[in-house]
């Protein structure tokens, strides 16, 4: 059995609850501007979030961080690069 301490156990709940926010937009339960688009990019991001979260503890090593930093750029991009219609994303 897998123990995992404390920090761990809030952090992969944390990223739980962003996959699920994900999962929401890419079905069109959660409305987002940029739907399933933005969806699949918090999925990749608290996918890659996991990866950093373990990584130390089943020594992923330079394939562990790797996934991370990919996974983080494509989730950054797909929830803030340029939209269908070329434009880049809105500016608050």
């Amino acid at each position: 059995m897998i123990q995992i301490n404390l920090y761990e156990a809030v952090g992969l709940l944390t990223h739980l609850i962003v996959f699920a926010i994900g999962l929401g937009a890419m079905i069109g339960v959660v409305p987002l501007e940029r739907g399933g688009r933005a969806g699949l990019g918090l999925i990749l991001m608290a996918l890659a979030m996991t990866v950093l979260i373990l990584a130390a503890r089943f020594e992923f090593g330079l394939a562990g961080a790797l996934t991370y930093v990919a996974g983080l750029a494509i989730a950054f991009w797909l929830l803030l690069g340029l939209s269908r219609s070329g434009k880049s994303a809105k500016k608050m």
